[in-house]
């Protein structure tokens, strides 16, 4: 099971940035946040099927575009009302997370 916590982290953040693409407007925000959907439930689904595979170091790179994207979209939003920036930071942690259980199961594979 510890082998695919990063997965369920990954699978969890692309469900939320997926849910919060309902409600956003924004063409670009739209962007953000679908695209992470998509690759973070790409990875995850990855992770889950095959524990084994070149997922750590593919984990590794998503999640420092993830920390970077999302982290600016979080601070360049900080006039947002709390409750839609604790949303921003909600799917923020949740692939930070996925990233670092990854990172944390040892040396990364080749991509």
């Amino acid at each position: 099971m510890r082998e695919r916590l990063g997965g369920i982290s990954w699978l969890l953040a692309a469900l939320t940035a997926g849910f919060i693409a309902f409600f956003l407007v924004d063409p670009l925000d739209l962007v953000v946040f679908i695209g992470g959907a998509v690759l973070a439930g790409a990875l995850a689904l990855a992770i889950l099927v095959r524990p084994q595979g070149p997922w750590r170091a593919w984990s590794n790179a998503l999640g420092v575009v993830w920390f970077v994207v999302f982290g600016a979209f979080a601070l360049l939003n900080l006039s947002l009302p709390v409750e839609q920036l604790l949303s921003v930071v909600w799917v923020w942690a949740w692939g930070i997370a996925g990233a670092a259980v990854e990172y944390r199961r040892g040396p990364a594979g080749g991509i």
